[in-house]
């Protein structure tokens, strides 16, 4: 199937400017980028997390999953976006498990996770199953879920219809209901049904697509440790990563409607994070989350991109601690949000 002028024209510029190493200027009001040297890494970034796999009975599939922390604190479970998998919780996660006891999993068809049989399967309706057949199988009756991008959604499934389950949920960055108006456009390519530009990107271009997300979702340029990038890109070449990747997000409009019809009845107590840079997804939306949501609070953070975890670990850290131990207000959180 051949590419239309445009895309490739797209397609091309992508590739031009995620290549780029220094300081550049972007479009008005937003902040110059300089793409981190590997060289610059702190020493002590260079590892990635250790891993186990654990089978699960309802699913039927092996998760691979990172543990911290002491497993007699109170839990607290990572669930990752894309294009990545559970080595993007690698600062987060060291700094929750001096308090909390921390498991990170790949999704089904991410990492080192077993894929599900067809591309119908990769829902969120499907994904929130996933992360109680999870704590089901290690045992785990109650947790905190924290969650960016694409499992934003399921993370607030869990707490509506498994609301016994979760404690709190922190999630951040991502698209619940059907708001196409706050997504990029890669974002749009992707959950369109036969774009040839979001097929490129994630089956032909993996290439291109980790560096829009290091150019586009940080601050002002990553840190990540050099082999967690090379997990990334490794994951974006299989061919059951690219099959999970597409498919959740053509089939992403289901679970955002289902999730909007029933949103007044989440009960759980939610602390939207957003960063205020976000140029995948507008941190309108965000605002829209927390004001739509019964039990909700708005968390901005500043100088921060679309990759929080990453790009903000610490502060992340700080204003998650600070909810889980009820120290937040129930009022938005506006300073440095204008």
């Amino acid at each position: 199937m051949k590419m239309s002028k445009t895309e490739i024209l797209v397609t091309g510029a992508a590739l031009k400017t995620g290549a780029a190493v220094g300081e550049q200027r972007l479009e008005r009001d937003q902040p110059a980028i300089t793409l981190a040297r590997v060289d610059d890494e702190p020493f002590e970034q260079k590892r990635l997390l250790a891993t186990r796999t654990v089978w699960l009975g309802k699913e039927e599939l092996n998760v691979r999953y990172a543990e911290l922390g002491d497993p007699a604190k109170p839990t607290v479970l990572l669930l990752h976006g894309v294009p990545e998998n559970l080595q993007g919780w690698y600062a987060v996660a060291p700094l929750l498990a001096e308090k909390y006891h921390v498991l990170a999993l790949d999704w089904p068809g991410f990492g080192g996770s077993d894929p599900l049989t067809s591309p119908e399967d990769y829902t969120s309706r499907r994904f929130a199953e996933v992360i109680v057949d999870f704590m089901d199988s290690l045992h785990i009756r109650q947790a905190n879920l924290v969650a960016t991008d694409i499992a934003l959604l399921p993370s607030l499934l869990v707490g509506l219809e498994h609301p016994s389950r979760v404690s709190k949920l922190a999630v951040m960055d991502g698209i619940p209901f059907p708001r196409p108006q706050y997504s990029s456009w890669e974002l749009k390519s992707f959950a369109k049904k036969g774009s040839i530009l979001g097929k490129a990107l994630v089956r032909w271009f993996p290439r291109i697509t980790a560096q829009i997300s290091y150019f586009k979702g940080f601050y002002r340029g990553h840190s990540i440790p050099a082999e967690v990038r090379q997990e990334f890109l490794s994951d974006g070449m299989r061919k059951s990563n690219q099959e999970a990747f597409l498919s959740y997000f053509q089939n992403f409009r289901m679970g955002q409607e289902y999730f909007e019809s029933r949103a007044h009845e989440l009960q759980t107590p939610v602390l939207v994070v957003w960063g205020k840079y976000d140029r995948f997804i507008s941190s309108k939306l965000g605002y829209e989350i927390a004001e739509k949501l019964p039990n909700a609070k708005l968390e901005i953070i500043d100088k921060s991109g679309h990759y929080v975890h990453m790009d903000k670990p610490q502060e992340l850290a700080q204003v998650v601690t600070k909810f889980l131990d009820g120290g937040l207000s129930t009022q938005l959180t506006k300073e440095n949000s204008e």
